[in-house]
Parts: C-alpha cells; sequence; structure tokens
C-alpha cells in the first residue's frame, strides 16, 4: 500500500490497535496457562512473532514467581514446638523451589531457544534462591 494514499494511516492506527489488543490477550492467556508447556510454547511463540519476546519472557518468568509464592504459601507452616518442624518445613520449601525451577527451565530452554534470553532465567533463579534465604532466616528468626 502506498503510504502517500489518504487510508494508509487510518488502516495503520486501526492495525496498531489491533496487534495491541492481540499482545494484551496474548500475555494474559500466557499468564494464566503458564503451567502448560504447550500453551507457554504457543502463546510465548506467537509473542515473539509480534516481536514482543521481551513481554513473553517477564510474561512467563512473572507469572512463574506467583506460582512459587502461591505453592509456598499453600504449605503448612511449622508451629513453634520443635526446632525439627521448622527444618523439616525448610526442606521441603526448598525442594519445591528447585523442582519448579528444574521445570520451569525445561519449559523455558525449548520456547525460547537464543542463548541472549537464557541470562533473564538465571536472573530470576537467583531471585528465587534469595526469597528462599528470607524465607529461611525468618522462620529461624520465629524460633
Amino acid at each position: 500500500m502506498d503510504p502517500q494514499q489518504v487510508t494508509y494511516p487510518l488502516l495503520s492506527l486501526h492495525l496498531q490497535r489491533r496487534t495491541q489488543q492481540l499482545t494484551d490477550y496474548l500475555s494474559h492467556a500466557l499468564d494464566l496457562e503458564s503451567h502448560l508447556p504447550s500453551s507457554t510454547s504457543r502463546y510465548s511463540t506467537l509473542l515473539i512473532r509480534l516481536g514482543e519476546d521481551d513481554l513473553a519472557r517477564f510474561t512467563y518468568l512473572q507469572s512463574r514467581s506467583e506460582y512459587v509464592k502461591r505453592k509456598i504459601h499453600a504449605m503448612q507452616r511449622p508451629g513453634a514446638y520443635r526446632s525439627n518442624q521448622v527444618d523439616s518445613f525448610v526442606e521441603a520449601v526448598a525442594w519445591l523451589v528447585v523442582r519448579i525451577i528444574k521445570n520451569s527451565w525445561s519449559v523455558y530452554s525449548e520456547t525460547f531457544s537464543e542463548t541472549r534470553m537464557a541470562s533473564s532465567f538465571f536472573e530470576w533463579v537467583k531471585e528465587q534462591v534469595e526469597g528462599l534465604i528470607i524465607h529461611v532466616e525468618i522462620l529461624n528468626a520465629d524460633n
């Protein structure tokens, strides 16, 4: 289409608005279905094709962070009676975080196969481990 035509700006504006709506829909769907590898791959691939690879990575990792928080909060907290209950709880939380990181990596590495995208994942892992350390310190301070 010739950019000099009168309809070009109108069509361009309409296309930009529809692209933004599609991007919003896909990122929301990725957020909701990040626990499903096939959905993660499908929505991320579509976002990448739209030039939104940063948004796809951010949405996936943010969703996984929320998943870690929900799973930890769903675990039964140990009572303040004995230290071995706290130790068992810390061990269970650590195992949970490591398992989620491992599962997230297998999906992430398949979906975001470019090596430049790996650094985002390792930054996310660092945040998760630091969050785990803070949890442990809080539990130890309570006992």
